[in-house]
């Protein structure tokens, strides 16, 4: 991660096309200004460091670089002290900070519509991650998977946004919600308490992925603001938002690589993902110049690299985690893409 002080300047009004850059918006850090004099800080100084300032956070519908944003936490983080500052600020946001999103949310109809809705327009909010609704029976999880390989805090990240997708079950649910389980991909923390205290359940820390688990039964519960007129017009001002940033086409070809990137899948279990069917999965992507398969060999290089960063893991688990029957199909696979074997890539990588 560079250490350079500068940064791009946030991006005002539309929702820009998706980007390598993941950019985000910047309502849910409205608070910041406060929570850092609360802290005792300086908030010019701390935004100032990574190239933002109390204007700027200010403006709810500017975007701005994941870059930025992991910076700024890490800043935080260092200023105050304080280890789990994106926790305490993730509990500060509600389904108002997420403008069009949040109000179709809180209208629907049902918890299920409403969670389904922040996994597909996500976009109009968070371009660094993928959110999905994952049911394992009568238990279903919101997991948050980061896409940005470069994060230098993403323990703050993680931290951030678990604790507001917390915030915002609770807006849907009633403030006495609480998950099972909570999931979080990040080291024990020194102190807990702020995590229990938060969750109100029982954390794991050191998961392949982090999110919340809970009952699926939540899922037909009717949020106290269900309002179908309202719903059905939030619905197509996202739509109208999501289309005119990128396109629909444009759209489910960057849904899927960020897909193929949290997740090993076949091509009928992404087009379910993202509802869509195959054929027409297929058609988006040939549009596109590429094919389901092209996607999914760019993305377990994308992950393989990022594992292999991970010094704790195997080259055995890595070939496991996407995918590969055994070590020797990933190897071949990797050097077919890398030029030389996933040890000899990690060893440079690591000089």
């Amino acid at each position: 991660m560079s250490t350079r002080t500068s940064t791009q300047a946030p991006i005002a009004g539309s929702v820009p096309p998706m980007s390598a850059a993941g950019n985000i918006r910047l309502a849910v850090f409205m608070a910041l200004p406060a929570m850092l004099r609360e802290f005792g800080c300086d908030p010019e100084a701390v935004l100032g460091a990574v190239g933002l300032s109390p204007d700027s956070i200010a403006e709810p519908d500017a975007f701005t670089p994941f870059e930025t944003i992991d910076r700024l936490l890490r800043h935080c983080r260092d200023a105050t002290g304080c280890e789990h500052f994106g926790l305490l600020l993730g509990q500060r946001v509600s389904l108002g900070h997420l403008g069009a999103l949040g109000f179709a949310m809180k209208s629907a109809e049902t918890v299920a519509t409403a969670l389904a809705d922040l996994s597909r327009y996500r976009a109009l909010h968070d371009q660094s991650a993928l959110i999905t609704l994952v049911r394992d029976g009568e238990r279903v999880s919101l997991r948050y998977v980061l896409t940005q390989s470069s994060a230098s805090a993403p323990e703050q990240v993680y931290d951030c946004a678990i604790a507001i997708g917390c915030s915002l079950l609770r807006d849907l649910c009633g403030p006495d919600w609480k998950p099972s389980k909570v999931m979080l991909r990040r080291d024990k923390p020194v102190h807990t308490a702020s995590y229990e205290k938060c969750f109100r359940s029982p954390v794991i820390y050191g998961s392949e992925w982090s999110g919340l688990e809970f009952p699926a039964r939540w899922l037909g519960v009717s949020p106290a603001g269900a309002d179908p007129l309202l719903y059905q017009h939030m619905l197509r001002e996202m739509r109208q938002l999501d289309d005119a940033a990128q396109g629909v086409g444009a759209d489910l070809v960057a849904s899927l690589r960020l897909l193929l990137f949290a997740r090993h899948c076949n091509q009928r279990e992404a087009a379910a993902l993202l509802g869509v069917n195959s054929r027409s999965m297929r058609r988006h992507l040939m549009a596109a110049g590429t094919t389901f398969r092209a996607e999914l060999e760019s993305a377990r290089f994308a992950r393989a690299k990022a594992l292999l960063a991970q010094p704790e893991l195997g080259a055995l688990e890595i070939a496991e985690r996407l995918g590969y029957a055994d070590l020797s199909a990933f190897s071949h696979a990797f050097k077919r893409w890398a030029g030389v074997s996933p040890a000899q890539w990690r060893r440079s990588a690591s000089s």
